[in-house]
């Protein structure tokens, strides 16, 4: 989510509870609607705890969404690189034809694959190079067996590092939860209304609500972000980590150059 949406949404909640507090204030009989405040505040504690425990739980586990989506990335492109080299004491044309797959993919993964993530698919562009790189693999299986060996087993780790990838950006966070997150936002920000008191001054009441509606709004923010890790945002996670191995590729002596990717 763009920062300065996720400002705009918290300050205009703020502002829409501070607005409500003002118009309840002004109805509000001397001494809060409640004639004892305090078993009444016992039990805003009650609710505003419980539902700041549900909250912290589906922050843990989006956070750990967004754990995973960014180490399974590291891995598969350290597992990439790996396959790169690992086609090293191959015949010329034959590492020339393995590493250009090798480098394609990486190129694929970023500039296509990356982007289609943010909606929840993936590249049929870099599913056909996975075709492709494999089966030009295959080829030399029966000459160089322990080539393909080490090849094999980084491609592997790349398979399962892509999966894991790939599996993050969908959401962990079902509807039937946001919807029960929003409304129960709702409930404990306008139960504050319930402690508002015309004899007193509107200052600590607007900033009591104003505090409990940025700090509950703030939280299904940060919880959105989580949960949507590839997004083109500030903080979200980017193809760094292939960018970097791909650089490392080039950098490789005899490494080869002007690959085509058709």
């Amino acid at each position: 989510m763009n920062l300065w949406l996720s400002a705009l949404i918290i300050l205009g909640a703020a502002a829409l509870s501070v607005a409500a507090m003002l118009v309840v204030r002004r109805v509000a009989p001397a001494g809060s609607y409640f004639k004892d405040v305090v078993p009444a505040g016992a039990l805003y504690t009650v609710i505003g705890t419980g539902y700041m425990v549900i909250l912290a739980f589906v922050f843990l586990v989006a956070f750990e969404s967004y754990h995973g989506a960014k180490s399974e990335a590291q891995n598969e492109a350290t597992a990439t690189l790996a396959m790169f080299h690992a086609v090293q004491p191959l015949n010329l044309g034959t590492r020339n034809r393995l590493q250009g797959q090798v480098m394609c993919y990486a190129r694929e993964v970023i500039s296509k694959e990356w982007p289609a993530m943010r909606d929840g698919r993936t590249s049929a562009a870099v599913e056909a190079r996975i075709t492709a790189m494999e089966i030009d693999a295959e080829e030399v299986a029966s000459q160089q067996s322990a080539v393909y060996e080490q090849w094999s087993s980084s491609n592997d780790e790349r398979r399962q590092g892509r999966q894991g990838r790939i599996a993050e950006a969908a959401s962990v966070v079902p509807s039937v939860i946001w919807l029960g997150l929003l409304i129960g936002a709702v409930i404990v920000i306008a139960s504050v209304c319930f402690f508002a008191d015309s004899n007193e001054a509107w200052f600590p009441q607007v900033a009591m609500i104003a505090a409990t509606t940025i700090i509950l709004v703030s939280g299904l923010v940060v919880v959105r972000f989580l949960e949507r890790p590839y997004e083109n945002q500030s903080g979200s996670i980017k193809p760094t980590a292939m960018t970097r191995s791909l650089t490392l590729m080039h950098q490789v002596p005899n490494a080869p150059v002007a690959v085509r990717c058709d």
